[in-house]
């Protein structure tokens, strides 16, 4: 793991050792033995775990991944913090400012956030985690937390902790007939597709991607989607790893052959997640889309998964039409709360780089997509 005490933004260094942070010498923390250090990156997972989680989420692997899809020179950071009442985690993003001079600090794609167990003093913990910002050029953190782990609780109450909106999760409980519980209109989606001949496979861990990728890219110009979303090959391929955190599941619908519909989703120990999904003319025309959500959903239940989480709607909206076709699969489910969470480390700095104090709305304001 990359020594943030001694490398810049651009400068290349060896592996370190980061020094760990004592919050006991820190202003305002009672001196209770909690540590703030980052963890080796050999240890990410091993150390995730024995806080009780195995989400893909929260896995070094997805980590460097989503990296991919952050500026040059972005890397993946564990920070984890300990005292006599508890322990938690937060897995991050160093991206490199855009003057060179520091950091920001961010979720990857996806959902995140802290993990933990016991109770943690997370006052301490927000102390440490400020010192350490402003030792190492940090200026910002922003955390899209994972409606999933409902893991608000483990954010520092000097954060801003926002309500954004619902996700959607699908109840995948054995016994439950999913394609029964479907909301009516997606089940006439479902029978045309299959009326139409669609043929459907599901497949954990594929071979490639690459057809998948080529279909993904054509929606996101169909629908006009930011520079963001046209995800660079690094980031597919990142994904072909026999990590055994970081489980790709590939639902293909093929009309005689031809690909037309397309999800891709990732496995954890307990949860299906949605990651992404194109389709072309056909598809939408036939009801495709829905067909593979199904399948996808009918191979985690027979796989022991307890939930399908599909996300939420266009920037967080619950009134978009992507949310209400997500609703649709669960119409009976309860939503997930999506938060999250801003932090500013650096005041002086945060105001020369957004020409503001105000943390509302994008955050944080340099990152915002051009338009």
């Amino acid at each position: 793991m990359t020594d943030f005490s001694t490398v810049k933004p651009g400068e290349t260094a060896a592996p370190l050792a980061m020094r760990d942070i004592q919050p006991g010498r820190l202003a305002g923390v009672q001196s209770s033995g909690g540590v703030l250090r980052v963890v080796d990156d050999a240890e990410w997972d091993a150390h995730i775990a024995r806080l009780g989680s195995t989400d893909t989420y929260s896995c070094a692997a997805y980590h460097r991944a989503s990296a991919l899809l952050e500026p040059e020179g972005t890397r993946p950071i564990l920070l984890a913090f300990g005292d006599e009442a508890g322990e938690v985690a937060l897995p991050l993003l160093m991206r490199p400012l855009p003057d060179g001079e520091g950091w920001d600090a961010t979720s990857a794609y996806g959902y995140g956030g802290p993990v933990g167990r016991g109770a943690p003093d997370l006052t301490a913990f927000g102390a440490a985690l400020d010192e350490w910002a402003g030792e190492h050029g940090v200026v910002s953190t922003f955390l899209r937390l994972n409606p999933l782990l409902g893991n608000g609780r483990l954010v520092p109450p000097m954060a801003e902790l926002v309500d954004v909106a619902s996700t959607v999760r699908w109840d995948l409980s054995p016994g439950r007939d999913l394609r029964q519980g479907l909301h009516s209109d997606q089940r006439r989606s479902v029978r045309k597709a299959e009326r139409a001949g669609l043929t459907i496979t599901v497949t954990p861990r594929p071979a490639d991607l690459e057809q998948v990728r080529d279909l993904y890219a054509a929606t996101m110009l169909r629908q006009q989607a930011a520079d963001f979303f046209y995800f660079p090959g690094t980031y597919w391929q990142s994904l072909l790893t026999d990590d055994p955190l970081l489980i790709p599941l590939l639902v293909e619908g093929r009309l005689e052959g031809r690909l037309v519909s397309a999800l891709l989703c990732f496995v954890s120990d307990r949860w299906l997640h949605a990651h992404v999904s194109a389709g072309d003319d056909m598809a939408r025309a036939i009801g495709a889309s829905a067909a593979c959500y199904l399948a996808a959903a009918e191979w985690g239940q027979a796989h022991a998964l307890t939930d399908f989480h599909l996300g939420g709607g266009v920037g967080g909206s619950t009134t978009s039409p992507l949310y209400a076709f997500k609703q649709r699969f669960d119409p009976g489910s309860q939503p997930g709360r999506f938060q999250v969470a801003k932090f500013v480390h650096d005041r002086n700095r945060y105001r020369h780089l957004a020409g503001t104090d105000a943390t509302d709305g994008f955050f944080p304001p340099w990152r915002r997509p051009q338009e």
